[in-house]
């Protein structure tokens, strides 16, 4: 897999024809909704897990948002009720723009096969009443933009270079102004200490999968390519550089810290990551991405039986970053 790419996944849109769109849908009819689809999904071997937003506690809404496949937006509105399977890798999220939007997790070179597991759970779940479909248009959705196949990809990219040289903002703007994708920062801000972005397809009308789905693999490639490029040309012969002593100091610092905010970690990780991805430092690159879930507020909660004592966790995080790149001296 691209080594600029953390995660990537699949998403798929359905409406039942037998129910308004949710903006002027009723809750009775969201309850029986939601009954239609899990009663289909008990009769499944695998097992789901059924969430609902209204009902979940702090710490059971942390866990979920930093599960791989949750869009922590979806947990805002109370009406959203999330089914995961249980090995993670697939979910349904209901009631949040349209009925249905399935999600399966892939990476580049099976993001395909992906999209065929997305469509499979969508056909399950169509036996029984069919999805709202235009012979002209395609699938129908709540949004016109995602109408037709009603299929997106989605891409989380590490772009650190990019965010560092300032070019970001022009090329997200480039992206977005194409109106076919859309990237963005996750921290939702321009911080973004972690240089993350998501990168995900958008119009989807009058398309085959095929074509979308290539897109889509392109506008990545374009923007790792360019990620690429730049780390080569910066960092490969300029011993006297700004972005080398950066790398160095974030690797010290995640050495030996004993305290580190989720914003400290997150902008010293993007560094050693790039350092890792370099061959400037002595490090894996796995195991500078396992950092980056084994110090998320949810697994370090678990430290502290539970409690989301924050002034703990910051401890708790330095101890587990230390104890993963030297033994924890």
């Amino acid at each position: 897999m691209n080594d600029s790419v953390l995660t990537c996944f699949a998403d798929l849109r359905r409406n039942y024809a037998a129910y308004p769109f949710e903006s002027t849908m009723l809750e009775a009819d969201r309850q029986k909704l939601t009954q239609r689809v899990v009663n289909v999904l008990e009769g499944r071997e695998e097992t789901w897990i059924l969430y609902e937003a209204r009902d979940l506690d702090l710490k059971a809404r942390v866990a979920l948002e930093e599960t791989e496949l949750v869009d922590g937006r979806w947990l805002q509105n109370p009406a959203a009720v999330l089914l995961v399977r249980s090995d993670r890798k697939a979910l349904i999220c209901l009631h949040e723009q349209d009925h249905i939007l399935i999600r399966v997790a892939a990476d580049p070179d099976h993001i395909k096969a992906a999209v065929g597991e997305a469509k499979e759970i969508a056909a399950l779940l169509a036996e029984q009443a069919p999805f709202a479909k235009d012979e002209r248009i395609g699938w129908l959705t709540a949004k016109p933009q995602y109408a037709g196949t009603g299929v997106q990809a989605g891409f989380l990219l590490h772009l650190p270079m990019l965010t560092m040289m300032q070019q970001i903002r022009g090329l997200s703007q480039k992206v977005n102004g194409t109106k076919r994708f859309w990237l963005e920062a996750v921290a939702g801000d321009e911080k973004n200490p972690g240089a993350l972005y998501l990168l995900s397809s958008r119009f989807t009308a009058y398309s085959r999968t095929e074509s979308l789905i290539e897109a889509a693999l392109q506008q990545m490639e374009e923007l790792t390519q360019k990620e690429d490029n730049l780390r080569r040309k910066v960092l490969k012969y300029a011993t006297r550089s700004i972005y080398l002593d950066q790398i160095y100091r974030a690797w010290g610092i995640l050495l030996y810290a004993r305290r580190l905010t989720q914003t400290e970690f997150l902008s010293y990780w993007s560094k050693v990551r790039l350092g890792a991805r370099a061959g400037l430092l002595p490090v894996e690159l796995s195991a500078v991405d396992a950092l980056l879930r084994d110090t998320s507020v949810g697994r370090l909660i678990q430290k502290t039986d539970g409690v989301l004592d924050e002034h703990a966790i910051h401890f708790i995080r330095a101890d587990v970053v230390r104890s993963a790149l030297h033994g924890g001296t």
